[in-house]
């Protein structure tokens, strides 16, 4: 999530996850945007930055594999977070599929249908199938498939339908194991249209308020263990 006024927040396909975990999480951290509270102060834990290394790695095998079979499109990351850049790499996604490449790597998408809720995604694999249409596709170290990653899934088939790109109904989480997980799109899609609304109702209650987020604001749901939530539980000295 980013602000691109005071009044106009982008939210990503990873917000889903951050919401969905915790909310008072998620509005703290738009708090922090907003310049009404102070970030925390987290030292780096070993095990994920590992984790996310080999992630890394993970997604670039599969790049790799894809690269070889030839007609992958990669769309650099914007060189900032401005409207102009994100707009010519969305730009350079959809002529991507017009153009019928075989995979695209990093798809971005950066929805102003809603000029209120601006949605910004990138896309680790679309992949065409042989009958024409395209199939999203996650890379996961984990061994297993967790909700927020359909989440994220469902929100990038989404952008598809919008831009009128022909999508496949199954969606996949390419796991650690590189076992396919296959799902079909159109039983998660009511779970992350749900969850996107709520996101959007997190927003306009912060952007609403004047002051941060306090603790045990009934509004937001909590998980107790998050960053956010253990810096509060110590200061309030909350059982």
């Amino acid at each position: 999530m980013f602000l691109l006024s005071d009044t106009t927040v982008v939210t990503s396909a990873s917000d889903l996850s951050s919401a969905s975990t915790c909310e008072f999480g998620f509005a703290r951290q738009l708090d922090v945007k907003l310049g009404r509270a102070a970030g925390v102060e987290v030292e780096p834990d070993p095990m994920l930055v590992r984790a996310g290394s080999l992630g890394g790695e993970h997604e670039l095998r599969w790049l790799e594999r894809y690269r070889a079979e030839g007609g992958v499109v990669e769309v650099e990351r914007p060189e900032s977070m401005s409207p102009e850049h994100l707009r010519a790499r969305a730009a350079e996604t959809v002529a991507a599929f017009e153009a019928g490449a075989s995979v695209v790597f990093q798809a971005t998408f950066f929805d102003e249908s809603d000029p209120s809720a601006p949605f910004l995604g990138f896309a680790d694999f679309i992949v065409r199938q042989p009958d024409g249409r395209y199939r999203v596709q996650d890379t996961k170290l984990a061994r297993s498939v967790k909700v927020t990653a359909l989440l994220q899934l469902a929100a990038y088939h989404e952008q598809l339908t919008r831009l009128g790109v022909p999508t496949d109904d199954i969606v996949e989480v390419i796991l650690g194991t590189d076992e396919r997980s296959e799902h079909n799109v159109h039983e998660i899609l009511p779970v992350y249209r749900n969850r996107r609304a709520r996101i959007l109702e997190i927003v306009a209650s912060r952007l609403a308020d004047t002051r941060a987020v306090e603790w045990g604001d009934a509004r937001y749901a909590i998980d107790g263990r998050c960053d956010w939530c253990s810096a509060e539980v110590v200061a309030a000295r909350d059982l």
